[in-house]
């Protein structure tokens, strides 16, 4: 019995040392050619579905708006036809920003009038190419997808990653820039 329980220990102990000197497989390293073509198309797919839920939301409520290049849909619904914004403008806004589901996140009654500088201000892309569509006293509305707005982030407090933001602007002053 001492023998048997002897030998069991010895080929346990064998067992163990064999195991840790044998060749451990090394781990391949990722090929990023195929990871960057699978990121690529996941954010494809992304924006396909944003897209969807976009023209899903244009025809729920009847909205006629249009496009941009970029992506962004927007309508100006109070046009006063002055001189457009240009870069280095600072313009004073009123505004509502929104999810697509409808949820106000942010407007100004309550967070302040904003002042931004045209194309130089932290605010979304989107929000820079709507501006420059429009001049003092205009209203307008928008459809800013994620890649135009926070993106994959959100802005860490109340806009969630990847969130298509609905924004409401009206323009109540300009600082025009005279560098232009």
């Amino acid at each position: 019995m001492k023998q048997t329980f002897f030998l069991i220990i010895i080929l346990s102990f064998v067992a163990l040392i064999e195991a840790c000197h044998s060749e451990t497989t090394k781990p391949t390293k990722p090929n990023i050619k195929d990871l960057d073509e699978k990121i690529l198309n996941a954010n494809k797919l992304i924006v396909r579905d944003e897209t969807k839920d976009i023209h899903f939301l244009l025809k729920r409520y009847h909205w006629k708006m249009k496009t941009t290049g970029t992506g962004m849909y927007y309508s100006i619904d109070v046009d006063k036809e002055g001189s457009l914004l240009q870069k280095g403008d600072k313009v004073d806004i009123a505004y509502s920003i929104s999810l697509i589901n409808g949820k106000e996140v942010y407007n100004s009654t309550r967070d302040s009038i904003k002042t931004i500088v045209i194309e130089e201000s932290d605010e979304p892309v989107g929000v820079h190419e709507l501006l420059k569509m429009m001049s003092l006293g205009d209203k307008a509305k928008a459809i800013i997808p994620s890649y135009m707005a926070y993106g994959i982030l959100g802005d860490n407090d109340q806009i969630p990653p990847y969130a298509t933001l609905i924004y409401r602007i009206e323009i109540i002053n300009i600082h025009k820039n005279n560098k232009n």
